[in-house]
């Protein structure tokens, strides 16, 4: 085939990172990291348009709401909180979204050990004072340990 020419050459092989993104591109599927574990996993655009947190199994999302999920967030929460606390938690993490979103504050890392962090209220009457914690020292600090449930760990 003459310089500069595109298309077809014969005896041309594709190497498996080209094959895989190729097989991604023609497969009209959503990839996207599990909330949980953090594997790579796809659905289809109308499925995952409609889910606010995408999981790659049933058992990595029934993991999640036992040990991760907010127990106002739970479909069967109604009987372990005053429903002025739930209301009082929801708007400060809604204040705190906000301005994480608006880029009015940043998002540091863990005070502790320095990595991808998350935001711990101790009061929920102050939606912005927070303690920036990563995922093992936040559980620690509500008291439960990543050694009593290994399975809660996510890999990323």
């Amino acid at each position: 085939m003459p310089k500069g020419v595109k298309g077809f050459i014969k005896g041309h092989k594709h190497s498996e990172a080209t094959k895989r993104k190729i097989g991604e591109a023609n497969s009209n599927r959503v990839f996207f990291d599990c909330d949980y574990c953090g594997k790579r996993h796809s659905d289809k655009p109308s499925h995952f348009r409609r889910k606010r947190r995408h999981f790659c199994s049933q058992q990595c999302y029934a993991l999640y709401v036992k040990m991760l999920q907010p127990k106002e967030e739970r479909s069967r929460f109604g009987t372990g909180m005053p429903a002025e606390e739930r209301k009082n938690r929801i708007r400060a993490r809604n204040i705190l979204n906000h301005y994480l979103r608006d880029k009015k504050i940043a998002r540091p890392g863990c005070e502790i050990c320095g990595s991808k962090a998350q935001a711990h209220h101790h009061d929920y009457n102050k939606p912005l004072d927070v303690k920036w914690l990563c995922f093992k020292h936040h559980l620690e600090v509500h008291g439960k340990s990543i050694h009593q449930n290994p399975e809660i760990i996510p890999t990323k």
